[in-house]
């Protein structure tokens, strides 16, 4: 790692006096309560997907925002399902007291669904959005949960600044999960683990675009981030919501505050972080762009 892969001390101490004269980020932790079966009702669901630091978290403070949408955490417990469906040892167990598959998908497919509109209707809004990264592997199953009525907010970012902002977090040892395990098995450069990272996730993500066009809403972090005003409404028609320009103001609102929220909690606004890869070595980048130039073409970045 490189001192410019590490948060410098300027920045750290101009974040601190930011929170310190504007006041801490408004948090709350909402109190949900188990819903009577005959009081709940579905919610239309959302997925908001992208690769960790995508700026999937800055567009999540915006969608919750909105008077009618209910955007949580980070959830992860569909990791877990998702396991549970896989696994035939759990399947053989099941049937053996009359629960076979499409009984389990049903059950899996209440609970989640019940998860989801019990915070909703916590929340006093009419439909959610989960953000959850990693979910970007088991996009065929939360289809299959959810089915024809969900709605995929698909977020892209240029792979080398998410290589670079994932170098970043890894040097403070704050990185876990798949990219974490990418880094380990590249040990060489953990810049050009993140760029396969990056390339092998927007993959799966453009491959799921591209079975279902029609229920998939592209847009890019430097866009949005660039242009809120002109980029973001048409992200709240794709869900049929009209267009609150008060989102814009997220960070004057209260949102929960989850396990990645720490990251933009001191930002006021949109203030898009472009090119950051650029103090790289010459033949690391040259290797980088090599990696990710098909991918980087497809979505319509530029190649350096």
């Amino acid at each position: 790692m490189t001192d410019r892969d590490r948060p410098s001390l300027s920045k750290r101490v101009y974040n601190k006096l930011v929170r310190l004269i504007e006041g801490p980020p408004v948090r709350e932790k909402t109190i949900v309560k188990v819903m009577d079966a005959l009081e709940r009702r579905r919610c239309p669901p959302c997925f908001l997907v992208g690769v960790y630091r995508s700026g999937t978290t800055l567009l999540r403070y915006v969608l919750d925002s909105h008077s009618q949408i209910a955007v949580p955490p980070e959830t992860n417990f569909l990791n877990h399902l998702a396991d549970m469906w896989r696994s035939e040892w759990l399947r053989k167990g099941l049937q053996g007291v009359g629960v076979d598959e499409e009984g389990l998908v049903l059950r899996l497919r209440d609970f989640a669904w019940s998860i989801y509109d019990d915070y909703t209707l916590a929340k006093g809004k009419a439909r959610w959005v989960d953000k959850t990264p990693s979910y970007v592997d088991i996009l065929d199953f939360v289809d299959l949960l959810f089915g024809p009525s969900c709605r995929y907010i698909m977020l892209y970012r240029h792979g080398l600044d998410v290589a670079q902002s994932l170098t970043a977090v890894h040097a403070n040892d704050g990185l876990a999960g798949p990219a974490k395990r990418y880094a380990e098995a590249y040990g060489r450069s953990p810049r050009l683990a993140f760029t396969n990272y990056w390339v092998d996730q927007c993959r799966k993500m453009l491959e799921f675009e591209e079975r279902h066009p029609e229920r998939c809403h592209r847009i890019r972090y430097e866009d949005y981030a660039g242009n809120p005003q002109g980029r973001l409404p048409a992200v709240f028609a794709f869900l049929g919501e009209s267009w609150e320009p008060a989102v814009l103001d997220y960070h004057k609102g209260s949102h929960d505050f989850g396990l990645q929220d720490h990251k933009i909690e001191w930002m006021r606004g949109f203030k898009p972080r472009t090119e950051t890869y650029r103090h790289w070595d010459q033949q690391e980048l040259r290797e980088a762009v090599r990696l990710a130039a098909p991918v980087l073409e497809q979505l319509g970045y530029s190649v350096p």
